[in-house]
């Protein structure tokens, strides 16, 4: 699996939008279906609970690794508030591809910065 920034901002939207009664019963990688349970958003889920950017209950099934009640952590939260806006986020996956650049933890938050102000100054215009 390749590492998807898209849906690493799906999921971190995505799980701070629980409320408490919903991450009870919420989890990622449980394989069931019906319940809307995406591959994609699972695996990134779970790269996202072993990195340190959400807390979860580990739930393993026969089908594979699972986690229940996900939660942001405060480095989960920190880069929620890097990706949340979509402007802000289409800016620094531009300024990644054209500069070369892979997109890692560390260079979202350098170029978050830098696309930051060039959206505050482009909605200022």
């Amino acid at each position: 699996m390749k590492r998807d920034w898209d849906v690493i901002r799906e999921v971190l939207i995505e799980v701070e939008a629980l409320s408490e009664q919903e991450r009870n019963t919420f989890g990622y990688g449980l394989g069931d279906e019906r319940a809307g349970d995406d591959p994609a958003k699972s695996e990134h889920a779970l790269l996202l609970w072993k990195a340190g950017f959400i807390e979860a209950i580990e739930a393993g099934t026969l089908s594979g690794p699972a986690i229940m009640s996900p939660e942001l952590t405060w480095k989960g939260h920190d880069l929620l508030d890097t990706l949340r806006s979509r402007a802000v986020w289409e800016r620094i996956k531009t300024t990644a591809k054209e500069k070369g650049i892979e997109l890692t933890f560390d260079a979202v938050k350098a170029i978050g910065k830098v696309a930051l102000d060039y959206v505050l100054k482009q909605g200022a215009q």
